[in-house]
């Protein structure tokens, strides 16, 4: 689905400086595969999203979707970002047919699938709310269930739950695996969090400090559907925590200051 094909991306800092983010990332991303970028701050995780998103063009190399060199955004990749960028003056369900109604689909359409979705993310009850009425964890519920209306067969995602607390976080996991499984989406996925990446990941791909290249990559061979109080109780659960936080802490110790 993904190929990331020698993808390197130079950025102009101050004083005529340049600073290398990314240096010969090469990776590749199955159908239904649910990728996780573990790394430390600086690593370029984000940059390489974006540049499989098709908001950032790489200095180097290349990005296919399906065979297709990535040009620029499409429908067909779906980001969701920690910042919920929702529309203040719309309610709930107003920020999620948005997108359908500026791709042209008739209202009736638009309500029906708005309200699949609401469903989905257990928010049907609040469809007249507004954003400021609700909780950080909704709202990150309206950004996905918004993201899933125009159907991308990609969903890229940017530490989506690291600005919420650790039990809203752990529920919203929870409610992305429940999603997931139903339709099994391509996902990439950034985090700093170990325990998130493996409870979610069917592979963890580990960074180097800056420029970061992929120092490892993890393949998580645990049952799906996955339950959180059944592999906390797992040894090989707690053997991929404990393997990757190692190799987190020794590369983020590398990081420069």
């Amino acid at each position: 689905m993904i190929a990331i094909e020698g993808v390197s991306k130079r950025f102009d800092a101050a004083r005529d400086r340049r600073h290398l983010a990314l240096n010969d990332v090469t990776l590749s991303v199955a159908e239904g595969e649910f990728v996780s970028i573990l790394g430390p701050s600086g690593c370029g995780k984000s940059t390489l999203l974006y540049i499989v998103g098709g908001f950032v063009e790489p200095t180097a190399g290349r990005v296919l979707v399906k065979d297709v060199p990535v040009r620029g955004p499409g429908p067909d990749r779906g980001p969701v970002f920690q910042e919920f960028a929702l529309f203040p003056w719309k309610t709930v369900l107003g920020n999620v047919m948005y997108g359908l109604q500026q791709g042209g689909v008739p209202r009736a359409e638009a309500l029906a699938r708005s309200r699949e979705l609401l469903t989905m993310v257990r928010l049907s009850a609040y469809e007249n709310f507004y954003p400021k009425e609700l909780s950080g964890g909704m709202k990150q519920r309206v950004a996905i269930a918004r993201t899933l209306a125009y159907r991308p067969n990609i969903l890229l995602m940017d530490e989506p739950f690291g600005a919420l607390d650790a039990h809203t976080r752990t529920g919203l996991q929870n409610d992305l695996l429940h999603i997931w499984d139903k339709d099994r989406k391509t996902v990439l996925f950034v985090t700093h969090s170990v325990e998130e990446a493996v409870f979610l990941s069917d592979r963890v791909v580990m960074m180097s400090s800056a420029p970061g290249r992929i120092k490892q990559i993890f393949d998580i061979d645990l049952p799906r559907p996955r339950s959180r109080a059944e592999l906390l109780l797992d040894r090989r659960f707690q053997d991929y925590v404990v393997e990757i936080e190692k190799m987190f802490d020794d590369t983020a110790q590398q990081a420069p200051a």
